[in-house]
């Protein structure tokens, strides 16, 4: 299945035991500690990644001794959790900002950043498209089919260089030099019986945070091979 257009939120689905909320919440702040998405010393309103690190720190160690019966660890434990619902409610706020400012890929970023969506996602297929991340020279290519696709990559749309096939629709590209342009082709992968063209080049000037300078077109089948 491919991934739609998200007309959801991120959530972060907390669990109601206190050890599966400890290994909830390291999970979030684990895959924000590196993330293609949101650049290391991440600010978010009033947080900041390391004062996110920090509240998580206490919570774990508060939780620790809660578990550890130690006295009075139950009351800290409950208040370094209201600290980290708070500084997850700013973390929600900010990947659902990039998740809405690039659409194509917005399920993509929610889970990235170790969140859920929640809601139906529309009927809007993934575009041919390009995105630039907060990591240079690291971009995402997505296509507009599901399943096995093939990747294409030039700079003059003569001189092709072919990128690793996937099993999904989703690819990216990384070490390319800030401020070139580079343009990017998908297709399905042909079978037995069906065959598919080049979807048009797109272009993508290489930077950090962007969205693609262009887009659009569809794959289209070239023709029917005659079954075995």
């Amino acid at each position: 299945m491919s991934t739609s257009t998200l007309t959801g939120k991120a959530v972060v689905k907390m669990p109601s035991k206190w050890g599966d909320r400890v290994l909830r919440v390291q999970d979030i702040q684990t895959k924000l500690t590196t993330n293609t998405y949101f650049a290391t010393g991440w600010t978010e309103g009033t947080l900041t990644q390391t004062q996110f690190n920090a509240d998580v720190l206490a919570f774990t160690d508060q939780a620790a001794d809660a578990e550890s019966h130690i006295a009075g660890a139950v009351g800290l434990r409950d208040d370094a959790f209201d600290t980290v619902k708070d500084d997850l409610d700013l973390v929600i706020a900010m990947v659902q900002a990039k998740a809405k400012a690039n659409p194509g890929i917005a399920k993509t970023i929610i889970e990235s950043a170790g969140l859920f969506v929640r809601g139906k996602s529309g009927n809007s297929k993934r575009k041919n498209e390009a995105y630039n991340t907060q990591i240079p020279g690291k971009v995402i290519i997505t296509a507009d089919g599901g399943g096995h696709t093939e990747w294409e990559s030039s700079k003059d749309m003569v001189t092709i260089i072919n990128l690793p096939s996937t099993d999904t629709s989703i690819t990216s590209v990384s070490g390319l030099t800030y401020g070139d342009t580079w343009y990017f082709r998908s297709k399905k992968v042909d079978t037995k019986k069906k065959t598919y063209n080049w979807s048009p080049w797109f272009p993508l000037k290489v930077g950090a945070g962007g969205r693609n300078l262009g887009g659009g077109g569809t794959h289209s089948t070239a023709g029917t091979l005659p079954t075995a």
